[in-house]
């Protein structure tokens, strides 16, 4: 199985570990991530000045994939919304079709909506299956205690991205479980990390990023594991600032679900890039590595074998 690689644009610069780790958790079962250097910008930042001008981005990325004969995957969450929402929008908006179709003639490339889109998690979940992820683990990490935020994009709204139950999302906790850790039940699970107020109203994104700090904390987080690259930059860079600011602070860190599952599947921490989460340290590094064991399916096997 083969997909066009979308990473967006903050992945590629600042947090390459995102694409490494998933790249290398896809590999093991068979997956292949074509990373294609014509792909620009999904349009985001100008999605409140101009629509069009939000919506032809996203399109001409899809032509290019549906050029090559690929379906997309998507690892940014923003990404993600974009490029569904652009392919809901062309769905309802034919005359709107045709005009872009009549700019992209002119790079020779056409839109007819026959690429997918797919989120990393969502071929994680129903190409590869629980099932066969738990066949391929190697270890596991049981003791290992995450507060999960998904972010703004990913969920909502449902009938554009299309991706679980906006209220109780049900994928990335089924995929947690099976590296054996613990997905918390915490307060601002489902809410803002701020990120999208950076630079306009750094004080409430600083209140909305401790928030979620205090209530992952207060849930006993050993991690938190942001699904949005937002979030991640929220909790990885701009969190250690604000402890830079009070001393003393506790931080929380960081830990992206593929170098979780990554881990689990035996796959080197340095490839899954753990340590360029700014907000990892040695005692982290150590502490998880403490915490890997055998999976749940081969203790069972080794209580058998020793009955027997």
């Amino acid at each position: 199985m083969k997909y066009a690689f979308f990473q967006g644009c903050n992945i590629p610069v600042r947090i390459e570990q995102y694409a490494d780790s998933t790249e290398a958790v896809l590999q093991v079962f068979g997956i292949e991530l074509e990373r294609i250097p014509e792909f620009n910008c999904c349009g985001y930042p100008v999605r409140n000045v101009d629509e069009k001008a939000y919506i032809l981005p996203s399109v001409r990325n899809m032509a290019i994939a549906e050029k090559a004969g690929l379906d997309i995957l998507v690892i940014c969450n923003c990404c993600f919304a974009s490029l569904m929402k652009a392919k809901n929008v062309l769905e309802k908006d034919s005359d709107l079709q045709k005009e872009i179709n009549t700019l992209l003639a002119k790079e020779g490339l056409s839109y007819t909506g026959k690429t997918e889109i797919r989120h990393y998690l969502t071929v994680l979940h129903q190409e590869v299956g629980t099932e066969a992820i738990k066949k391929k683990l190697v270890n596991s990490c049981k003791e290992l205690k995450l507060s999960v935020i998904h972010g703004c994009h990913v969920l909502r709204p449902r009938e554009i991205t299309r991706f679980d139950d906006s209220f109780v999302p049900q994928i990335t906790e089924e995929l947690v479980k099976t590296t054996g850790a613990k997905s918390l039940d915490w307060r601002g699970k489902m809410e803002c990390c701020g990120a999208a107020l950076a630079g306009l109203n750094d004080d409430l994104s600083r209140k909305l990023l401790a928030e979620k700090i205090t209530g992952a904390q207060k849930a006993g987080a050993d991690f938190i594991t942001p699904i949005c690259s937002y979030c991640h930059l929220q909790f990885d860079t701009t969190q250690k600032n604000m402890a830079a600011d009070q001393p003393g602070t506790a931080i929380l860190p960081v830990l992206l679900f593929p170098q979780i599952l990554g881990l689990c599947l035996g796959i080197d921490a340095q490839r899954l890039g753990i340590d360029r989460n700014s907000t990892i340290e040695r005692s982290h590094i150590e502490q998880i590595n403490s915490q890997l064991g055998p999976p749940v399916e081969e203790k069972k096997k080794r209580v058998r074998q020793q009955a027997a």
